[in-house]
């Protein structure tokens, strides 16, 4: 099985079924997760429920933390759970790209978080490098369609920058040892990766589960690694005037 697909996309949805003239028009998702598609308005109900992870640690961000990059970042993080439910309770390309616009929100995030860091970009406000990555990661969204490169590319176009602008910045500020929020997020992140392969290699899949998949602990980890590259925001932005 390939890692993902833009040629021969899997229809799961059968007719009569919600969602199925959603997916008849705009094409299926390019990955099949493992969870077996059932004939219902979330109809796929574990890798849906699981999202509950990332609202949770949102309004944890949004009401207890005094940081307002930290508030709006649990922000970013709340769209980026509602639209992975919305992907996964739907099940078609149309919504996939709602999800994949949810993770570019939180990576041109931490790509505003790192530029505003760098010297010759001080003077331009986060909230600006912030929507100007956004826009930027809309355009290559669009371009990946057009030239039929998987959409999941988008993660690791952004992947890269991020974390050679992090460590530049750490070893310009001479600021690396408080970087342990941010060692801590990317091991669960590295785990959560592993868990999604599992399942979509299919090397453990039980497809009746409605509560246990490979994908449904990639987004309960993942909603933890958001919980700790906040920390890691909020310990770096007490030194900087970042918002």
């Amino acid at each position: 099985m390939s890692l993902y697909d833009n040629h021969s996309r899997e229809m799961t949805i059968t007719p009569q079924c919600p969602w199925f003239e959603a997916q008849q028009s705009y094409g299926a998702p390019n990955v099949n997760w493992c969870e077996e598609t059932i004939c219902s308005v979330i109809n796929e109900p574990a890798n849906t429920w699981s999202n509950l992870g990332f609202i949770i640690v949102a309004l944890l961000l949004i009401t207890k933390y005094k940081e307002v990059l930290v508030k709006h970042f649990g922000i970013v993080v709340l769209v980026m759970g509602l639209f992975s439910g919305i992907y996964h309770a739907s099940n078609n390309y149309l919504t996939q790209h709602f999800d994949f616009f949810g993770m570019a929100l939180m990576t041109s995030f931490l790509l505003a978080f790192n530029a505003k860091r760098v010297s010759r970009y001080a003077h331009f406000s986060f909230y600006t490098l912030f929507w100007f990555f956004s826009f930027m990661n809309m355009i290559i969204l669009v371009i990946l369609g057009i030239i039929n490169i998987p959409i999941q590319t988008l993660l690791l176009i952004n992947a890269l920058p991020i974390i050679v602008l992090d460590l530049y910045n750490g070893f310009k500020e001479s600021s690396l040892k408080k970087y342990g929020f941010l060692a801590i997020a990317g091991l669960i992140l590295i785990l959560a990766q592993v868990s999604a392969q599992i399942d979509l290699k299919r090397i453990y899949c039980q497809p009746e589960n409605i509560f246990l998949h490979g994908h449904v602990i990639w987004h309960i980890l993942c909603a933890f690694g958001m919980h700790f590259i906040a920390k890691h925001i909020q310990v770096i932005s007490r030194d900087k005037q970042l918002a």
